[in-house]
């Protein structure tokens, strides 16, 4: 009976020896639940009507390893002065400020085609866990 609780003081000394190191990966997930809301008020260039915006892709602004992260998206149509939201991980930040998130989108032309990838920024904003981040597309 000595010896059983000697390992069991090693194992609680390990485990809390080791729990700093485990911190770093924990802060990290704090933004597995991000709404990211892109909201269309995007005018044609050539005619100034409203028009559809097509989000193809997002990114995140990493401020901690200064580095844009990618996020990939579904494609999703949005009407004039319409919203849409994709529920995303930000895997790479969380509790972090000066994050910031870039959608890529295309609009619809004149005609139905699709024009070039274009971005729209977000503020910054301090990533947690649960909020919503807002894009306007104009």
């Amino acid at each position: 009976m000595n010896t059983i609780i000697p390992r069991k003081l090693l194992v609680t000394a390990v485990v809390i020896a080791c729990a700093p190191l485990a911190l770093p990966a924990l802060a990290d997930h704090r933004c597995a639940d991000v709404n990211l809301q892109v909201t269309n008020q995007y005018r044609d260039p050539v005619t100034n009507a409203l028009v559809d915006i097509k989000v193809v892709d997002f990114d995140y602004w990493d401020k901690e390893d200064n580095k844009w992260r990618e996020e990939s998206t579904d494609n999703k149509i949005i009407d004039p002065n319409q919203t849409g939201v994709w529920n995303k991980g930000l895997e790479y930040i969380g509790g972090e400020s000066g994050v910031k998130v870039r959608a890529h989108y295309k609009y619809r032309q004149a005609g139905g085609k699709w024009s070039a990838t274009h971005t729209a920024l977000s503020s910054m904003f301090k990533c947690v866990d649960g909020m919503n981040v807002a894009i306007v597309v104009n």
